[in-house]
């Protein structure tokens, strides 16, 4: 479906509408065609976007297109590869693709696998989650589960996310000589805003594992055999901003790319400080969930997401202080579309038992998710499979501690309906990990103990794993 745009009217987000910007005078180079990313539309270009000012001032025209907002990269693929067949007809020659985020996935999608290189001269990814985001990894997880069943934010988009399915995905097309065969040029970012900011606390939350724009981390942006333009202090929102990246767009939008003068960043640091422990659940009056704070905490980042935008909240202290200030954001990560993050920063929070209470009259659904600084363990916590077992790397300090480990498994997409507690365990050498069945696996492991002073500590880790039809997993 083409239709003319003068500009003024809002685009409908009908999945296979395209339109172009007739207003654009004296048009030069390719024709540059936009797509949007999970859970949005082309007014993501257009609305509160100055774009379409730096295109038409740049003499570019731009084509917008709506694909679906919930559905994977297949199902976007297929019905974009249509669409680029009839805006090569209308402009008689090819395009060159501007991609946010997943829309990067899905034009990769119809180009490798569903045959639309004839049509695109070349694909520009801006922070495109080519290997997953771990915002969908939790999305997914146990505790998650209450709030993203209440949002009804679980779809085949944020699946299809999951690092276990782009390990698949990333199998089936980077192997492939048409993978290769179309220049990609990728862009990522590395801000996410003041602790008001609506990325704030999912860049918080992503810096455990490296840098991030708030919902993609930078190593994800990128592909082995594309060239990274620039890592620059972008949010995954002003990232597709015309002031922003347009300056940056312009020579990969010639007849030639010339050699790019832009520095990328090669090397990206994490903050390898981090832990994180998950809560979720759903109530009606009061909410309560308790957590223990160890030795050499030096910070905590408490962190109360819920479908509900008016709740009263307290965290009490183990003196019984209480905090009731807490920072009031909606999400914009993508992920949990619909949510309310209700915030609280501690420095050098007290030693033993704290309590988040919220009060609310009405039913709400919530995940607790808590970032502790130091502590039990001066770097992030990892899955290893070595073929026969499944093993946790801790990267302690250097002093001895009991836990316990609690697996639960979420196996396919329909979420915390099938989830299974595998095994309650002091060894994780016995999970059956080569008995499951191909398809994507969503993992959430509990860790309780006592430190060698004899104080508790919680801990949460969360990972997808993918097991092909051969039984290799990834």
């Amino acid at each position: 479906m083409h239709e003319k745009m003068d500009g003024t009217q809002k685009a409908s987000g009908i999945p296979g509408r395209w339109f172009v910007d007739e207003a654009a005078d004296g048009p030069e180079g390719y024709p540059i065609l936009f797509i949007h990313g999970i859970h949005a539309s082309s007014d993501t270009w257009i609305r509160e976007n100055d774009l379409q000012e730096f295109t038409r001032k740049n003499g570019h025209q731009a084509v917008f297109i709506d694909l679906h907002p919930d559905e994977d990269m297949w199902k976007n693929g297929q019905l974009l590869v249509g669409k680029l067949r009839e805006i090569y007809d209308y402009f008689k020659r090819k395009v060159v693709v501007v991609g946010h985020s997943k829309g990067g996935i899905d034009v990769q999608t119809a180009l490798v696998h569903y045959g639309a290189r004839p049509y695109i001269e070349r694909v520009i990814t801006l922070s495109s989650p080519h290997h997953g985001s771990e915002l969908a990894d939790l999305a997914y997880s146990k505790w998650a589960g209450w709030l993203s069943d209440a949002l009804r934010s679980k779809n085949n988009a944020v699946f299809s996310l999951q690092t276990g399915y782009m390990k698949s995905f990333r199998t089936q097309t980077d192997e492939l000589e048409l993978a290769k065969a179309t220049p990609f040029y990728t862009f990522g970012g590395t801000g996410w805003g003041g602790v008001n900011s609506e990325l704030f606390w999912g860049g918080l939350y992503l810096s455990r594992f490296g840098q991030s724009d708030g919902a993609v981390l930078v190593t994800s942006s990128r592909l082995p055999y594309g060239d990274e333009v620039r890592v620059q202090d972008w949010s995954h929102t002003t990232i597709k901003e015309g002031g922003e990246i347009f300056p940056y767009l312009k020579e990969l939008l010639t007849e030639e790319v010339q050699e790019l003068s832009y520095a990328a960043v090669s090397e990206i640091a994490k903050d390898g400080e981090k832990s994180v422990l998950h809560r979720g659940g759903g109530f009606v009056g009061v909410g309560v969930e308790k957590f223990s704070v160890e030795e050499e905490v030096e910070k905590i980042s408490v962190d109360w997401i819920s479908d509900q935008q008016v709740t009263i909240y307290e965290l009490i202290s183990p003196n019984g202080q209480v905090y009731k200030q807490f920072m009031l954001t909606e999400d914009a990560t993508g992920f949990l579309p619909g949510a309310y993050h209700h915030s609280i920063i501690i420095s050098k929070p007290l030693l033993g038992e704290w309590e988040m209470r919220a009060y609310n009259s009405q039913s709400e659904t919530y995940l607790l998710t808590i970032l502790f600084k130091k502590g039990i363990s001066k770097g992030e916590k990892q899955l290893a499979w070595d073929g026969e077992h499944l093993m946790v790397s801790w990267n302690l300090y250097d002093k001895p501690v009991k836990k316990t480990y609690t697996i639960h498994h979420i196996p396919t997409k329909s979420g915390t309906k099938n989830q299974t507690t595998l095994i309650t365990t002091e060894d994780l050498s016995s999970l059956p990990l080569a008995e499951f069945e191909e398809g994507i696996h969503n993992i959430t492991i509990d860790i309780e103990g006592e430190t060698q002073e004899g104080n508790k500590f919680q801990r949460t880790i969360i990972q997808t794993v993918y097991v092909d039809g051969k039984g290799k997993i990834y």
